[in-house]
């Protein structure tokens, strides 16, 4: 969801949020079944994203939230840290990157993440 703002001639400038269920290829385990919720912008060149850059606050079954700030470059791809969380995700440090994919005529999506974590 968001709103793109025409800056100039061929530049856009999106606002907005993504947000999401995340399965990890396991089945269970860390961050399995998490709600995502990344508010980000991006600035758009012709037609094409140039440079994106957010945050997600995640929030597993129990309440307690993990944190990362996330940035990307052309297209839907990019990298990620986490930056610490609470309960359970407190001090959680690492990072990752992703690849995002929209579903052709909707305004959804799905995405990879492939990366590392570690907690105190």
């Amino acid at each position: 969801m968001g709103k793109t703002f025409a800056i100039e001639n061929d530049h856009g400038f999106w606002v907005g949020e993504f947000s999401g269920t995340v399965f990890n290829d396991a089945g269970q385990g860390f961050l399995h079944g998490t709600s995502w919720v990344c508010p980000g912008v991006n600035d758009i060149f012709n037609g094409v994203s140039t440079a994106s850059h957010g945050y997600c606050v995640v929030t597993d079954k129990d309440g307690d939230k993990a944190f990362l700030v996330w940035q990307g470059s052309k297209g839907f791809e990019g990298d990620d840290q986490w930056t610490g969380g609470t309960g359970k995700y407190t001090g959680l440090k690492g990072s990752n990157t992703w690849r995002a994919f929209a579903l052709p005529s909707t305004s959804q999506g799905y995405g990879l993440l492939k990366g590392e974590w570690q907690l105190p």
